[in-house]
């Protein structure tokens, strides 16, 4: 009798995939239990590495480099990771049992014994479309093709320590080495992605601080940034517009005592679109800790918010723990629907695709003019990094985006 184990981390939506190199995504994944490589444990996880379980049958690689096998990692009660590898080599090679599935499910019900799965995050599945470079782990996207020393074999994708990969290059990416600064003030923003001076700050409304002070007690930040009070804007030289698919990023930092006075954000993107439309809006709600919103150029009725299981701004947490780096991926797919990742990478709410009506329709444009204060909606922050891709990048590349940023720019 053939055997099979079931892993399901999410119910299936419009965000799942068939692979993924970090994990988001691929919510579904079966596979024949005599592909078991080896199995491995920490302190509250049993990771399962099988062979011949990858979507590629062979790969041309760089010298240095390696594709990571298919792998799985459950969570179980401290103390019983051998148990539960007892169990999994019971379920594999004995004889007798009439059980045909070993299904570790995340959101119903498991016929595993020791497991201990409560949420999505005790369920990760890996399989993968990129190599590693052996030496740092990292995922590589290198290429043979017209590469030169400057631009690590043709990639040319790494902007200010962030590989985007092939495709993924962002048309806007305003980044802390291209904050000039003044007096302590911040006198320009140049734009680091593809659309190059098109994109540049060129006006600045009010004293912009440029805070170089680093760490979780000043800028919340392992970089410099520019410090928004609400009465501060950022103009970009030219009105960004986009229909159809985006990925939108961002990195926003709070200082410990910043969250203590005032654990929000608001909307850091902000547009006034042509005579007739409506305001562009954009990240986090201003009045709710628990919600993201945005509102697109050519929409006149509400906006659409996006609801979170945890805060935002997780003031929640003692001082010494929580987080001072935020980090914002917002992707909007073909089909208008729309998916919010933050640092770890994890999909933090989605909004189904909403195409009719007057209200918080998903279809609109995203018009960017302003960051910051610019129509009026408070924003609050210090920011290290914003930028727009031109496409979906999909489920995988957003938490991989998320991390990379999150990797960066935590003190």
């Amino acid at each position: 009798m053939k055997k099979f184990f079931l892993f399901k981390r999410r119910e299936l939506n419009a965000s799942s995939t068939l692979t993924s190199d970090s994990g988001e995504g691929l919510d579904l994944f079966a596979v024949p239990a005599d592909r078991i490589g080896f199995i491995s444990a920490s302190v509250g996880k049993v990771g399962i590495v099988f062979n011949d379980a990858t979507i590629y049958e062979e790969s041309n690689l760089l010298d240095g480099e390696s594709f990571r096998k298919t792998s799985v990692t459950v969570s179980c009660e401290e103390g019983k990771e051998e148990a539960l590898i007892g169990d999994i080599m019971s379920f594999v090679y004995s004889s007798g049992s009439k059980q045909s599935v070993m299904k570790f499910d995340a959101v119903g019900s498991s016929n595993v014994k020791n497991v201990k799965l409560e949420s999505f995050s005790d369920v990760t599945s890996e399989v993968r479309e990129l190599p590693v470079v052996r030496s740092t782990g990292d995922a590589s996207r290198n290429t043979f093709i017209g590469g030169t020393a400057g631009t690590a074999f043709g990639t040319g994708n790494v902007i200010a320590g962030i590989d985007f990969g092939a495709d993924n290059k962002p048309v806007i990416d305003l980044n802390e080495t291209g904050l000039g600064e003044s007096g302590g003030n911040v006198n320009a923003w140049t734009n680091s992605g593809s659309g190059g001076s098109t994109y540049n700050v060129s006006a600045i409304s009010g004293t912009l601080n440029f805070d170089d002070s680093t760490g979780r007690a000043n800028n919340g930040l392992a970089t410099a940034a520019a410090d928004f009070a609400g009465v501060n804007n950022v103009q970009l030289a030219n009105n960004y517009v986009r229909s159809g698919d985006f990925t939108m990023f961002a990195v926003i930092g709070k200082s410990t005592s910043d969250i203590d006075d005032l654990p929000k954000l608001g909307p850091l993107v902000q547009g006034s679109a042509t005579s007739g439309q409506g305001l562009t809006l954009a990240f986090a709600d201003a009045f709710n800790n628990g919600a993201y919103v945005l509102k697109f150029a050519n929409e006149r009725g509400e906006s659409v918010v996006a609801g979170t299981p945890n805060p935002i701004i997780d003031s929640h947490l003692p001082s010494e723990i929580r987080r001072t780096a935020y980090v914002f991926v917002i992707r909007r797919d073909t089909s208008n629907n729309l998916f919010f990742h933050t640092n770890d990478g994890d999909l933090d709410a989605f909004v189904n695709a909403n195409t009719e009506g007057a209200n918080a329709r998903t279809d609109g444009n995203l018009l960017i003019k302003y960051l910051g204060n610019g129509l009026g909606d408070k924003f609050v922050g210090n920011v290290a990094r914003f930028g727009v891709i031109e496409r979906d990048i999909g489920a995988s590349s957003a938490a991989s985006l998320a991390r990379a940023l999150a990797n960066k720019y935590t003190p």
